[in-house]
């Protein structure tokens, strides 16, 4: 990526109670405008579980931390909000599994991967539009999924972490409009402020 589309050192690192838990498949995850990938840089209690490798099964326990309840973050019409779950139990801290791609894609996660179809969904409150504008998604909510990581643990953790977070989706789809020869005055005067890779 060229010095002036790199914002690596822009990256905050994050320490908080949430444990986040990111399955994914190796092929998505490496794209450029995959936004799955940041959440190891900047997440430091969190993990990714990559689909599609040979010999390597999914062991929910390997990536959960002990002593906190788990939840599947998915929308599903009929989960409970995050806000709505018992306070208590939020306070204490969660591990919050994410399944990494479109709609179809992440619809399968829950039934194909061992230890997902037990736990219970939550889902977070609808937003009015994505921030994510490299793909225009057009189901309801639709959501990239460090977009929707962010939302959660503005609700798990504080609206300052929520707001660390989205400033990533936004110099993301920054950088790969500028890519991509789409740029805006407005998306380039954030990238040239945000701190730059020397080695770019």
């Amino acid at each position: 990526m060229r010095k002036t589309l790199c914002f690596c050192l822009a990256l905050p690192s994050l320490s908080l109670k949430t444990r986040i838990i990111v399955i994914g498949r190796f092929k998505e995850i490496i794209q450029p405008s995959n936004t799955a990938r940041f959440v190891p840089l900047v997440l430091t209690n969190s993990s990714v579980y990559l689909r599609g490798q040979v010999d390597r099964n999914f062991r929910l326990e390997e990536h959960t931390q002990e002593g906190m309840p788990s939840y599947l973050l998915y929308p599903d019409f009929d989960a409970p909000y995050l806000e709505d779950l018992d306070p208590h139990i939020l306070a204490r801290g969660i591990n919050l599994i994410v399944p990494d791609g479109n709609w179809r894609q992440t619809s399968k996660v829950r039934r194909r991967e061992a230890g997902l179809v037990e736990l219970p969904i939550v889902q977070i409150k609808p937003k009015d539009s994505s921030l994510y504008r490299i793909r225009t998604e057009r189901k309801p909510n639709g959501l990239a999924t460090l977009e929707a990581i962010a939302y959660a643990l503005g609700v798990l953790e504080s609206q300052e972490v929520e707001r660390q977070i989205l400033e990533i989706v936004r110099m993301q789809a920054d950088a790969t409009l500028e890519a991509r020869g789409q740029p805006s005055e407005e998306n380039r005067a954030r990238l040239l402020a945000a701190p730059s890779c020397t080695l770019a």
